[in-house]
């Protein structure tokens, strides 16, 4: 198509536009179109040569003139200079030997600049580095770039510039382990799948030259990021399976005491695996993300909702007894506070790779380098569905948490309340009281969260095992309430050395038990369960509402 007379046709929302807007578009399809294979390392001429056979109505000359003004040179253009810092642009830093020693300097005092100052230092980090390969200097590189930098004259613009950045590499940065999902699990998650993981985790802990950890999936079609716990092999293949979670999250956990972990999740997370993401506060979310807790089949990662006591009473109980709420990365980062970041799915691959990067920094450093680069790249995940229901949550689920009666009693009198407030939303809170079975499984969450939340770490996770077998095996009649059975299962279910040790349950004496490390755990309680005459003249009923020290925050 030729350049048209007609100026009205002209785009005049950017300064300095004279293409029009039939042009924009067609040029715009352009970048969209799909290069048979043969011409994926073709030269532009060869691509606009093939381009115009697809559509005849384009004028290459145009074509060639718009992508001159973006910037956008056939190698045969280009001078020596331009040569060199498309080298320099296309290095991959993230597995270049050495590069991380200089991230100290990146990010060092990090708390008090803004994201300009920390890109611009990373620039010269960058610089620094490939002058060793090739002569670079930071200054020339600078104004070559304003120099050269494209005209804002297409309104179509962020979209192409954002198609032309390189595939992100998230599979291998120096210094840091990247667990891939995608090469373990995909429906479920197996105990093959993951004592594969933990493998990896230990392997990290052991390794000096590594100083962090991350979990991500790289499959983009995939939407579950944590999918549930295997099921298979009926409730002993099941419990195998929780045994398993149980092994990773403690390795975890220990593991995020002495190096960062940091989970990308982009993706569904299934509540019997939540417990794995809540091993570390370092987790950055995708749109993609979330969590259904309405499908867990009975209470599951309790410890990880019992733990977010600094939540205004009740917020969690309003989660848990929701018949259709699903918590997204705005509840997740706004009401429940958690989460080091939210990044869009658009530019998540991008941006995990520049965390990683910052990642990589050395010791004692990389832990802030991580959680600065998140803030970086973060945006704001918007409006949360939870927070607006503030005052209904702290007039009808507060007692919830707090009430000495029994969970049915309290969950009875809380459906009472709402039920007489007499408006839609109640309404449709309140479909899940006609089923015994739902009604009866919130009892139990809100049994087990009141149990939960005066124990320590070790006890929350012997209380799930023993709670999930009693429950899949049908140890119980109806007649007993939710609160008698889980006081029932405290007193009578395994401890945790014997459940992570259940291969040895017959050899295992007291001893052991009490000895079992657990990472995370408050340190009085260790104290207390190693040697309990140390702590004979103390009066522990009057210390019965202490809450265990998180280490993870």
């Amino acid at each position: 198509m030729s350049k048209t007379s007609d100026t009205t046709s002209l785009i005049s929302q950017v300064d300095g536009c004279d293409f029009t807007t039939e042009e924009l578009q067609q040029f715009h399809g352009y970048y969209k179109y799909t290069w048979p294979a043969s011409l994926e390392n073709s030269t532009l001429a060869e691509k606009i040569q093939h381009y115009t056979t697809v559509d005849p109505s384009i004028d290459s000359s145009r074509l060639r003139l718009w992508l001159q003004t973006m910037g956008i040179r056939d190698e045969s253009e280009k001078t020596e200079e331009a040569k060199l810092y498309d080298r320099f642009e296309a290095f991959d830093f993230s597995t270049a030997p050495g590069f991380s020693e200089l991230l100290t300097g990146v990010f060092i005092d990090s708390q008090q600049t803004n994201k300009h100052e920390i890109n611009e230092r990373m620039e010269r980090a960058k610089i620094e580095y490939y002058s060793r390969i090739e002569d670079i200097n930071y200054d020339k590189y600078r104004k070559y770039k304003e120099e050269n930098a494209p005209k804002p004259v297409c309104p179509y613009q962020h979209l192409w510039e954002k198609e032309k950045e390189a595939a992100a590499n998230v599979s291998q940065i120096e210094n840091v382990t990247i667990i891939d999902l995608a090469n373990y699990s995909d429906d479920k998650m197996t105990t093959e799948t993951l004592n594969l993981i933990r493998e990896k985790v230990i392997e990290a802990e052991k390794d000096a030259d590594i100083y962090a950890l991350a979990i991500i999936r790289s499959s983009a079609d995939h939407k579950a990021f944590l999918p549930a716990l295997s099921t298979d092999g009926g409730v002993n293949g099941a419990l195998d399976t929780l045994r398993a979670r149980m092994r990773l999250e403690v390795s975890l956990r220990k593991l995020n005491t002495l190096k960062p972990v940091i989970f990308f999740a982009s993706g569904s997370v299934d509540p019997s695996t939540l417990a794995l993401m809540q091993t570390t506060s370092e987790t950055v979310l995708s749109d993609s993300f979330s969590i259904d807790p309405t499908c867990a089949p009975h209470p599951t990662s309790i410890q990880s909702w019992a733990q977010m006591s600094d939540l205004a009473p009740g917020t969690v109980e309003y989660i848990l007894c929701h018949p259709n709420l699903i918590i997204r990365g705005s509840e997740w980062q706004g009401a429940l506070g958690l989460g080091r970041g939210f990044i869009s799915q658009r530019n998540f691959a991008n941006a995990t790779e520049r965390i990683l990067i910052a990642a990589s920094c050395p010791p004692p450093h990389t832990r802030n380098a991580l959680r600065q680069a998140c803030v970086i790249e973060s945006v704001y995940p918007g409006p949360c569905k939870i927070s607006v229901w503030k005052p209904e949550i702290q007039k009808f689920f507060a007692p919830l948490a707090e009430d000495v009666c029994s969970a049915s009693a309290s969950l009875d009198r809380m459906i009472n309340e709402v039920d007489q407030v007499g408006k839609p939303w109640a309404e449709k809170y309140l479909t899940f009281a006609g089923s015994s079975n739902e009604k009866e499984k919130r009892a139990i969450w809100i049994a087990a969260l009141r149990a939960c939340r005066q124990m320590e770490y070790s006890q929350a996770l012997a209380l799930e095992y023993n709670l999930t077998e009693t429950i899949m095996s049908n140890q119980y009649d109806n007649a007993e309430t939710a609160t008698s059975l889980v006081e029932r299962v405290i007193a009578d279910g395994l401890s945790i050395a014997q459940i992570l040790d259940a291969d040895n349950v017959e050899n295992q004496t007291q001893d052991d038990a009490i000895k079992v490390e657990i990472p995370g755990e408050c340190p009085f309680a260790k104290m207390y369960r190693k040697n309990p005459e140390r702590f004979k003249n103390i009066d522990l009923k009057a210390i019965s509402d202490h809450r265990s020290l998180n280490f993870n925050k």
